[in-house]
């Protein structure tokens, strides 16, 4: 949600945190680590991922120091890139298609799921979910018609009007609600069409 890398740890009564660690691309988690290993116990793990142990006492050096590299890497100057696979048109794809994509599964780290680009679609229904949270859209292209959801993305409610044209990144997947399946595109982003 912010785009921050981030340490989460627990304390155990004997005092040793033990945790784990997500990065953002640009920032080396692994590498930073091994820059703060005169205070942790354990580490392992790579650059987008690591697992963590340090004594409640080191745990203050250790957060200062991480702290400094992060801020040493300028982790804010850092902009999320949403690498696109293809281009296509709402007309052109259906269930089966997005069953196929299946076949690439497990999709992680080094297999990324496909993100899509969808061109000039036109709102036709916008609204929040979940207390202003998530954003929820029908979008249209010519004749067809297809549902969308913007997790953590609800902040956006204000910027799009009915009628309006947007182009949008996301995953395609199919949505099942009481028993009904539909296709759905998870938004990855979304801004006006130029």
């Amino acid at each position: 949600m912010y785009f921050k890398p981030s340490v989460l740890l627990s304390f155990e009564e004997d005092g040793i945190g033990k945790g784990s660690g997500r990065s953002i691309p640009g920032f080396d988690l692994h590498e930073a680590l091994m820059k703060c290993e005169d205070t942790l116990e354990k580490y392992g793990g790579h650059s987008m991922a690591v697992g963590v142990e340090v004594k409640k006492s080191k745990f203050k050096d250790f957060e200062n120091k991480l702290e400094k590299i992060a801020k040493q890497a300028n982790i804010d100057g850092i902009i999320p890139i949403i690498n696109i696979d293809a281009k296509v048109n709402l007309s052109n794809i259906n269930k089966d298609m997005v069953e196929s994509l299946k076949k690439l599964e497990p999709f992680g780290e080094a297999n990324k799921m496909p993100i899509f680009a969808f061109k000039s679609l036109k709102v036709d229904s916008i609204r929040a979910l979940s207390e202003g949270k998530h954003l929820k859209l029908t979008l249209r292209e010519n004749n067809t018609i297809v549902d969308a959801i913007g997790f953590n993305l609800g902040n956006l409610v204000d910027e799009y009007r009915i009628g309006d044209k947007v182009d949008v990144a996301g995953v395609l997947e199919i949505n099942c609600f009481n028993g009904v399946e539909k296709l759905q595109i998870n938004i990855k982003d979304i801004m006006k069409s130029i």
